[in-house]
């Protein structure tokens, strides 16, 4: 992808408001299909299991961002998907 091409993408974007519009998207999937409860149960497990040693931050997100990433549903994938390539060709149609 060229730089020109990122730049319009980055225009449209800030114009449309379209990253804010993408993270909420996700944000509302995410909570509607209970994966962010799921994550905080695996985060509560992964604090208990280990009684001896409570784990840092950094060592909680790199036990549970896998889990967390492979439990995120097809669903929510496909729309996030299809709202991306929305975004790519209103950045062709308008061309900013």
């Amino acid at each position: 992808m060229s730089q020109d091409y990122d730049a319009k993408i980055n225009l449209h974007l800030d114009i449309n408001h379209g990253l804010d519009r993408v993270t909420e998207l996700v944000q509302t999937r995410l909570i509607e299909c209970g994966w962010r409860d799921q994550v905080r149960l695996a985060c509560r497990k992964a604090i208990t299991e280990n009684e001896k040693h409570i784990p840092t931050v950094d060592d909680l997100i790199a036990t549970v961002t896998p889990k967390a990433r492979s439990m995120v549903p097809d669903s929510v994938k496909r729309e996030l998907l299809h709202e991306l390539e929305s975004i790519l060709i209103n950045v062709d149609k308008f061309g900013y």
